[in-house]
């Protein structure tokens, strides 16, 4: 009777660990550009048709080189919301999960609004482009036409500074309390984007969103395709709180596909 209860501990023992397994199922990675070094995670669903690629930027909490708090491992924001099974089980996807020092930024030096056209990509932006590039070419089971894009924070600053370079890469975007280059923001007004910011943020004023949504519906951009979702009395963690607190932000983005 003992053998029994031991084999039988020991399969439900094995399910528990499989099912823990996959529902952790990234792998660490290094990419290196130059004499840069990138950690990032990825999470590779299994697939037989081609599936979206979803990237998200940290925030400063999480900057490191230690390749793991990035993940939000257990707390349903960025990458673990994105991996969960009840997002993957509305449409499949790649997940990218990359993580950048805490001394170099995506974007700018600090989480001010700055001049994009004369402020050079930092190294963790420059080697996450390649690196998406790189994704594409290897994985033959991600969309090109279905790239989309989002953190928060310095993250968020990251996101709109990815877009700026790459105006027609992204199918959608998702900048939660970031900022960014108001007077170059209206190259992307034809870009898909939600934005996010709490208005009692106390480390990135809600200003610097405000500022970018409305520049980009004066330079032509539609309320069809930009939305901006302002948390009354939201402090800075409320914006990626209210962002990820439901699924309706991943029907949002799997809605937009990259024109043909």
């Amino acid at each position: 009777m003992g053998n029994i209860n031991k084999s039988i501990y020991g399969v439900i023992l094995g399910v528990a660990l499989s099912s823990h397994a996959f529902a952790t199922d990234w792998q660490a990675k290094l990419y290196t550009l130059q004499d840069f070094v990138l950690p990032y995670e990825i999470y590779k669903p299994v697939v037989k048709q081609k599936v979206p690629l979803i990237i998200h930027l940290h925030g400063s909490g999480e900057a490191g080189t230690d390749n793991k708090a990035q993940l939000y491992l257990g707390k349903n924001i960025g990458p673990d919301y994105f991996s969960s099974d009840a997002i993957q089980k509305i449409q499949k996807a790649y997940v990218l999960a990359p993580q950048t020092p805490k001394n170099i930024r995506w974007a700018n030096t600090t989480l001010a609004p700055y001049d994009f056209k004369n402020t050079p990509s930092t190294k963790s932006m420059s080697a996450l482009l390649n690196l998406i590039d790189q994704l594409i070419k290897q994985n033959p089971m991600i969309d090109p036409n279905r790239i989309y894009m989002t953190g928060l924070s310095r993250g968020g600053q990251g996101v709109w500074n990815a877009a700026l370079q790459r105006p027609d890469f992204f199918a959608a975007i998702v900048p939660i309390a970031g900022s960014a280059s108001v007077k170059d923001v209206g190259i992307i007004n034809a870009l898909p984007i939600w934005a996010f910011h709490g208005d009692a943020d106390e480390v990135t004023k809600v200003e610097y969103t405000r500022e970018l949504i409305d520049a980009l519906i004066r330079s032509g951009g539609s309320t069809n395709t930009i939305r901006y979702t302002e948390v009354q009395d939201g402090t800075h963690e409320s914006s990626w709180k209210t962002a990820f607190q439901n699924e309706q932000l991943y029907h949002w983005m799997i809605t937009h596909k990259k024109a043909l």
